[in-house]
């Protein structure tokens, strides 16, 4: 153990206050609430926990690493993606904000925002800020409106639905735009009527109309980009457009299964089977399933990773065409 001011001594320092951002210039701080925070291994901006005491200048030398300048964090630390965006944050001045990949993942988005976050932190600022590693500066004079950005953990980050609309102008692929739109409003839980209303905000911005042309190809019902590749792929098709996020139940009212995409009317379900279903426990689970749904007249497609679009398309023909025939009988 050390002696002066490290953070094993927080508890003993009565708690003091100061003007400050978290912990820069903006709100109050609460000392010892500060020093747990970079005691568990936190990002922090030193000037502060230096003019504080809860850091000395060489313990900032031989126990933490600078992440951005000014901005710091324990020397063993294995940084989450949470942490590499509060860093960014936290070295951005206190009128920038937090969007793209970066917003999205605070709001919950799992299926890219790990990855993309691990190349790079977006950052819309309204000047010129010096490069950073890992951030990339958006600088723009002109303002995020106040609907579309919100304080959360201390951090000024776009809204969702805006993180959505910068996500989509940003990213390459008219499907993979779609996907990104989907993945961010189902994990947010917003609609397509609030991403067109950031993008209404937005009119004359770099991309905005291309993603604005998007949203009635998408859905935020859609659990995964899988899901969404699928309804892409069917929607390409001969095929009928297909229900979303299909519940389905027996005659008692109890519901049986929720098929990805599905035709009520023809008692045909889709599924879209990822690498879980391989485990055993769900294997038994979709076989109970299939079986409940048989019984109460359904036809059930399960689709895969890898699986060409002609073959799935086919698939789901062959199942409406036998889900007629049980009609017509």
């Amino acid at each position: 153990m050390t002696s002066g001011n490290g953070p094993e001594h927080a508890e003993s320092k009565p708690r003091r206050r100061r003007s400050d951002r978290d912990d820069r210039p903006g709100t109050a701080v609460d000392t010892d609430m500060f020093a747990a925070a970079i005691a568990t291994g936190r990002p922090f901006v030193a000037s502060a926990a230096l003019e504080l005491g809860i850091v000395t200048r060489y313990a900032l030398k031989t126990r933490f690493r600078q992440l951005h300048p000014g901005v710091y964090v324990a020397v063993d630390k294995q940084l989450a993606t949470r942490d590499r965006i509060r860093a960014a944050g936290l070295w951005a001045p206190p009128d920038a904000t937090i969007t793209g990949w970066a917003a999205a993942h605070l709001y919950g988005e799992e299926w890219y925002s790990d990855r993309r976050c691990a190349r790079v932190i977006d950052v819309h600022s309204p000047r010129p800020l010096r490069p950073a590693s890992g951030v990339r500066v958006h600088a723009s004079s002109r303002t995020i409106p106040t609907a579309d950005r919100w304080k959360l953990g201390g951090l000024w980050v776009v809204a969702p639905a805006r993180a959505a609309v910068d996500v989509a102008r940003w990213t390459r692929g008219h499907d993979l735009k779609i996907c990104a739109i989907d993945s961010i409003c189902n994990s947010a839980s917003i609609t397509l009527q609030a991403v067109e209303d950031a993008a209404g905000r937005m009119v004359g911005q770099h991309g905005v109309r291309a993603v604005a042309d998007l949203l009635p190809h998408c859905d935020p019902g859609a659990q995964s980009p899988q899901e969404t590749e699928m309804r892409l792929r069917i929607a390409r098709s001969h095929l009928p457009t297909p229900t979303s996020q299909l519940e389905i139940f027996n005659e008692y009212g109890q519901k049986v299964a929720t098929a990805d995409l599905g035709y009520e009317a023809e008692k045909v379900a889709i599924f879209y089977d990822g690498r879980g279903h391989s485990r055993e426990a769900q294997w038994l689970y979709d076989v109970q399933i299939n079986a409940e749904l048989a019984d109460l007249g359904w036809e059930v497609v399960r689709l895969a990773k890898g699986m060409l679009a002609g073959i799935a398309v086919h698939h789901i023909e062959q199942a409406l065409d036998r889900s007629r025939r049980k009609k017509d009988r």
